[in-house]
């Protein structure tokens, strides 16, 4: 009788560890299954860079400094410092639902004094 027991023991300890992890993996399949039917997670509205307003596009002109130029537009979203006389202004919006919306108003200097405006991409926010 213990000669049994000792023998059937190891085996039943196999199956009992066999039949848990078909059991598991059962589970994970049954559960990633539906995944499809949960609700989707909250979403926040993502903005980044610097909104400009048109009236803020419209105060500036070619032959203004530097300084007047940040006075009315504020600090650029990207000055470049191998470009230093190019700034960018870059919006980007992504709504919980929709499209993306992109900005960019790129301004040019040429001895701290505007040169050149470039509103082809601007899309007021």
């Amino acid at each position: 009788m213990i000669l049994r027991t000792t023998l059937i023991w190891p085996i039943f300890r196999i199956i009992i560890r066999t039949s848990s992890l078909i059991t598991m993996m059962y589970c994970i399949a049954a559960i990633s299954a539906c995944a499809s039917w949960l609700p989707e997670p909250h979403k926040l509205d993502l903005q980044q860079g610097n909104t400009v307003k048109l009236e803020q596009l419209e105060s500036i002109e070619i032959g203004m400094t530097k300084l007047e130029v940040r006075k009315n537009m504020g600090s650029p979203m990207l000055a470049d410092p191998f470009h230093t006389q190019r700034w960018d202004y870059i919006y980007r919006f992504i709504p919980n639902k929709g499209f993306e919306r992109k900005s960019l108003l790129t301004l040019y200097f040429k001895d701290d004094v505007l040169i050149k405006i470039d509103d082809s991409e601007y899309v007021e926010p």
